[in-house]
């Protein structure tokens, strides 16, 4: 019984108890110097019945009580009203919730323990205050805009941006606008009909700096129906030196080779042609040639890219000079994949598991298919993701020391080029070498939740430090609580309530260089999308099913009437007990 019970103001708790105990002593203490210890011991019970009330009542008790708990309907955005008509005809007395994104009053919840939830869906920030309930979910009208989205949100000066997307229900005759950050059509395309229409706009970045584009939906009469924003942060090109190793030349190089060319990159190849023969090749530097490695000749390339047989082939003072350079001065080794590489992974620190998956694709472009190993890597600790899709890593790097070694299950890429998908080849080149080149390892690492941020509401970021408790300011230098993995001693989780639109920053503590932006768009922004988004989290959350509550303990106060009345009755009688004594 008094296991229900707390208070309201339980942080009272030590200051009420020692008031009482006070003023219960001073009535012991005025007691004995009047009337003796004859009625002490009476007017003392009558006295702590007497305090112990006051004290309560400045408490105020709570207790658990049992309450039958009803149906709910929870009605969101875009909601159906035959779906509504049909549950109140279901369930008598059914209780209505308006959600408008804003939460939850708890008073709201408390009379439900099942709820229909209809419309586009409740956010994510606040599905939590469903838990202890059982839901059901059940869509609203269907979707008319963007409901899908994918482009890079980082690039580099020269890289090719592609905007893909899923416009359902379209309007045949639209047309769908990239514009850059000064309000110029890089590209365009207009609608078909039909249930759903995949679109694709490109165009290439050519200066760096953080921008906002646009996609902007027209009508056929040229008048703007929707305008959303891109956000893209563009960074300088990093001109790498590298070297390649060949025990035959190959296709794979051939293309290769040309594209760090065209991209300006400083290449030396090195194809042998015999057992004491090599073929020497130099763009975008001076005429050079290498045969053995040496801490010396290693200092001058910022990436190695080799088969698995040149590397096995190497001498012992050229492999021991190789491995320093990686481990000490940071260079990056690319091994060019092969069926040697999976069945020997482990000397280069790779695992790999097989999938049986003979082609492969980039987020950015999944209708162009790439020849794969058939396997994919174990990705682990020390072993991060470059290239990654469904669960399925196609390009890796191994952290040894100040350097990493990396490669690939991809193969052929060259026919990329070969097809027409040069774009795709180029991305794939540049996310890989950029990924392992040598350079100095970043302070942070961050990574930002998938879904559109809100303002005022929770954005969640990740970030992975060798910085032993570091401490992450916001916009306005607010310090974020940070939330250590349990198992990456490295990896801390945080969330931001973002107060304003645009673009917002997180940055390290004394550190301001180590700066990382995100954007909030507008609450207009997006809005079909952001209610694909929410529809399909709300689908994966309400699918498990969960077993309704029939009852609820609920907190209700005790009537502070009664104890009020007994703080009168025995003041009453410690007022009349002197009287009747002299009586």
């Amino acid at each position: 019984m008094i296991d229900n019970i707390s208070f309201i103001h339980e942080e009272w708790m030590l200051p009420v108890i020692a008031g009482a105990a006070v003023l219960w002593g001073l009535f012991i203490w005025k007691e004995l110097r009047v009337t003796g210890i004859k009625y002490v011991f009476l007017k003392a019970i009558v006295a702590i019945i007497a305090v112990a009330s006051l004290a309560l009542m400045l408490l105020q008790p709570v207790k658990a009580v049992p309450r039958t708990m009803g149906v709910g309907i929870i009605l969101t955005e875009a909601y159906k009203q035959q779906q509504v008509d049909s549950l109140q005809g279901l369930y008598k007395d059914i209780e209505i919730i308006n959600y408008d994104g804003d939460g939850f009053n708890p008073s709201q919840l408390e009379a439900i323990s099942t709820a229909y939830i209809l419309g586009n869906g409740i956010a994510s920030y606040d599905i939590w205050q469903l838990r202890p309930m059982a839901t059901t979910y059940l869509t609203g009208e269907r979707l008319s805009g963007i409901t899908k989205l994918a482009y890079n949100k980082s690039a580099t000066v020269g890289d090719s941006l592609s905007v893909r997307g899923i416009y359902s229900l379209p309007a045949k005759g639209h047309r769908l606008l990239l514009e850059d950050a000064g309000g110029n059509t890089l590209d365009s395309v207009t609608v078909s009909g039909g249930d759903a229409f995949d679109f694709e706009l490109q165009a290439t970045t050519s200066v760096s700096g953080r921008y906002v584009y646009k996609l902007i939906e027209k009508d056929s009469l040229g008048s703007i129906i929707t305008e959303n924003p891109l956000p893209l942060i563009i960074k300088e090109k990093e001109r790498l030196s590298v070297l390649i190793i060949n025990g035959f030349p190959t296709f794979e190089t051939k293309y290769l080779k040309n594209y760090l060319a065209d991209e300006g990159h400083e290449v030396l190849v090195r194809s042998q042609l015999t057992k004491e023969r090599y073929k020497f090749e130099n763009f975008n530097r001076k005429q050079g040639t290498i045969y053995g490695f040496t801490s010396a000749n290693l200092s001058a390339f910022d990436v190695v890219i080799m088969d698995a047989s040149s590397y096995n082939g190497l001498s012992s003072g050229s492999r021991r000079a190789l491995n320093n350079q990686v481990s000490r001065e940071g260079l990056g080794v690319f091994i060019q994949p092969d069926l040697a590489v999976v069945n020997n992974g482990k000397q280069f620190g790779f695992r790999f598991k097989r999938n049986n998956k003979k082609e492969a694709s980039l987020s950015a472009w999944p209708k162009v298919k790439m020849a794969t190993l058939e396997h994919s890597f174990d990705a682990g600790a020390l072993v991060q993701p470059i290239i990654s899709k469904n669960g399925n890593v196609w390009a890796a790097y191994a952290q040894r020391g100040a350097g990493r070694w990396g490669s690939t299950t991809l193969t052929d890429t060259y026919q990329l080029v070969l097809d027409g998908n040069e774009a795709a080849y180029n991305y794939l080149w540049s996310s890989i070498l950029s990924a392992i080149s040598q350079r100095e390892l970043p302070v942070l690492h961050w990574e930002f939740q998938e879904e559109l941020g809100v303002k005022n509401a929770p954005f969640r970021f990740k970030l992975r430090t060798a910085i032993p408790a570091p401490k992450v300011l916001d916009s306005k230098q607010v310090a974020i609580l940070l939330r250590q993995d349990l198992l990456l001693e490295d990896q801390w989780e945080g969330t931001v309530y973002p107060s304003q639109t645009g673009w917002n920053e997180l940055h390290l503590e004394k550190d301001t260089t180590a700066i990382r932006n995100y954007y909030i768009p507008l609450d207009t922004d997006w809005k079909t999308l952001k209610a694909s988004t929410q529809i399909a989290h709300n689908k994966r959350t309400f699918t498990e099913k969960q077993e309704s509550v029939a009852t609820q303990s609920v907190l209700k106060p005790v009537e502070r009437l009664w104890l009020f009345i007994i703080f009168i009755l025995a003041m009453g009688y410690l007022w009349l007990a002197p009287r009747l004594e002299g009586g």
